[in-house]
């Protein structure tokens, strides 16, 4: 009986001691402080200082072997003519390479008539000076197809940072002003996410890059446009 009294009254002592350390973990904490969201957006625009150029060579003949050796033959003269102007040849890169017989269309029996071969290579142009030349050199050595001129710029990420900083300016703008008009101020920042979009396609037709057979192609860079948007979560003064 004296045992079973000592153990209770051990049990009785070591609630009390633990009722404090329990009190203080269930104590209510801190409020987090009011939170605005906001979006912001950015652009920036920079000059074009680099283009690519989309360059094929089609061919057509009665036999699949001429279609071949005829495209092969062409496509080598506009690679060799390219790097001896000087293009690098590590600037010069297959696109793709398509191979298909050519049917009958008037008849309904699927009847073989030719075919045709297609070598399509991307060039890479570093100097914008250049870009008129290397159309016209690639057309006048055996290519006869342009399906693209793409420019760009070469240090895309500093064109990022601008767009980004107007966006991020153009949120924390907007959270000043919703919260003056709340009567709060912003003390805090709480999380912040973003998306960066390329730049806005800025590219030539075929059609106008074909008349290089005639007249030196004229060439209009016009200007490249890179858009950010940023969402940002601040904390308000109470």
């Amino acid at each position: 009986m004296n045992k079973m009294k000592s153990f209770l009254a051990a049990i009785a002592t070591g609630l009390f001691l633990c009722a404090p350390q329990a009190a203080e973990a269930a104590a209510p904490q801190t409020s987090e402080p009011p939170v605005l969201m906001v979006d912001g957006t950015g652009r920036a625009e920079a000059a074009p200082d680099c283009a690519t150029i989309s360059v094929g060579v089609v061919t057509q003949a009665a036999d699949a072997k001429t279609a071949q050796e005829e495209n092969a033959k062409k496509a080598q003269a506009v690679q060799r003519a390219l790097i001896v102007a000087g293009i690098p040849e590590a600037n010069i890169q297959t696109r793709g390479y398509y191979f298909q017989p050519l049917y009958e269309r008037e008849t309904r029996e699927n009847e073989i008539t030719g075919y045709r071969a297609e070598n399509n290579v991307t060039v890479r142009v570093d100097n914008l000076a250049d870009v008129s030349r290397v159309i016209d050199l690639a057309l006048k050595n055996g290519a006869n197809s342009i399906s693209s001129l793409d420019f760009g710029v070469k240090n895309a990420d500093k064109v990022r940072k601008i767009a980004l900083t107007a966006a991020v300016n153009d949120a924390r703008k907007k959270a000043d002003e919703l919260a003056a008009a709340l009567g709060r101020r912003v003390v805090g920042l709480k999380a912040v996410s973003e998306n960066t979009y390329p730049f806005a396609e800025r590219s030539a037709g075929a059609k106008m890059l074909m008349a290089a057979d005639a007249a030196p192609t004229p060439i209009a860079p016009g200007m490249l446009e890179m858009s950010a948007e940023v969402h940002i979560e601040y904390y308000l003064s109470e």
